[in-house]
């Protein structure tokens, strides 16, 4: 081969190595996943995926508490938790999380140098009474394990290297962490914006048995849930069932839900109950709020300034929505004898 061409060929290897060189180091001491330690002083970081990005959070950040859960505990401010409760939390949240999400997170939570004073855990029925082991996302497992082998795949990310390092430095953006993935806080809210997703039920199922998810509930329950319960007894379990519209228990009962959702929450919290270290909020019977549409985006997600209410209540000694052992029975009974008898028609938004 002409020596000229061998010299090309030598320049374009070493080239190529060096920016692949780069690229690693760039990703790996910018760390934008947090893969391999916090936040690093003075550089912009966008927090915006929770896939990716909790594991590290979970991992590399100090942390005295966490909040737990769906889109349901998106908009919660961390630092109303600091100034009401002297915590210093982080948010964990994913997007339709099933039981299983919840795990998967609390291992990497479980596995810190961090001592756990509060875990703050919001319960969506429709997900605890799916089949056990599913989880809302694909998790990318080289940001999940221990091993720096598969670790390519994030050190020599395109997506990564632009995103969420050049993009935040070149417009001198940053995700307050306190607000991170408060995705819904900046929709609108109003009988207006819930009409445009709401579809209304145009036929209406029989009443399903009330134990039809008794026993996903209680796998779900048992695997996912408990074990971290009774393996942290001296962590408290802050458990809330998060205050969807009127719309939703519409929906719930056109498809014949209604009984058995109900049930799944009484299921619940009787297996909550039997941990002192427990204590069970029921936000879904506060009727002023839920039936008024003007404080949801959609016929689920609520006003950041329920997150804060929620937060406020979280903080007291004797709020109206906690709920015990000597009276569940009392207070789902009376939302169930409310939702039977209610005229779901006169909520519609159109």
């Amino acid at each position: 081969m002409n020596v000229k061409y061998k010299r090309y060929i030598r320049f374009f290897l070493i080239s190529f190595f060096l920016l692949i060189l780069t690229v690693a180091l760039t990703v790996g001491v910018i760390d934008p996943f947090f893969h391999y330690h916090a936040p690093i002083g003075g550089v912009n970081y966008i927090i915006d995926d929770q896939i990716h990005q909790n594991p590290g959070i979970a991992q590399n950040f100090k942390y005295d508490s966490v909040i737990l859960g769906s889109s349901m505990t998106a908009n919660f401010d961390t630092d109303l938790f600091a100034r009401t409760m002297g915590l210093n939390t982080v948010k964990l949240s994913y997007n339709a999380a099933y039981p299983k999400d919840i795990d998967n997170i609390m291992q990497l939570v479980n596995d810190s140098p961090n001592q756990i004073k509060q875990v703050f855990l919001g319960i969506d029925v429709n997900t605890y009474r799916a089949a056990p082991g599913i989880t809302a996302y694909s998790i990318p497992e080289y940001l999940y394990d221990d091993s720096m082998l598969n670790d390519v795949s994030y050190l020599l990310n395109k997506d990564v290297l632009l995103d969420y390092i050049i993009l935040p430095q070149v417009k001198q953006e940053s995700t307050p962490l306190n607000e991170i993935y408060c995705f819904w806080r900046n929709l609108p809210c109003g009988k207006e914006y819930v009409a445009i997703y709401y579809d209304r039920p145009e036929e209406f199922n029989d009443m399903l048995p009330a134990d039809t998810y008794r026993d996903n509930i209680d796998e779900n329950m048992r695997t996912y849930i408990l074990p971290y319960i009774e393996s942290m007894p001296d962590t408290q379990f802050t458990v809330f069932f998060p205050p969807y519209s009127i719309l939703y228990w519409y929906t719930q009962y056109a498809e014949g839900n209604l009984e058995a959702e109900l049930e799944g929450e009484r299921q619940i919290m009787e297996q909550l109950f039997a941990f002192p270290n427990v204590r069970v909020y029921y936000f879904q019977n506060d009727y002023d709020f839920i039936t008024d549409l003007n404080n949801y985006s959609d016929y689920t997600h609520y006003t950041h300034e329920m997150n804060d209410q929620m937060t406020l209540w979280f903080a007291e000694d004797d709020c109206p929505y906690e709920v015990s052992a000597e009276n569940y029975e009392e207070v789902l009974s009376a939302m169930e004898e409310w939702l039977g008898g209610c005229d779901y028609e006169k909520y519609l938004p159109y």
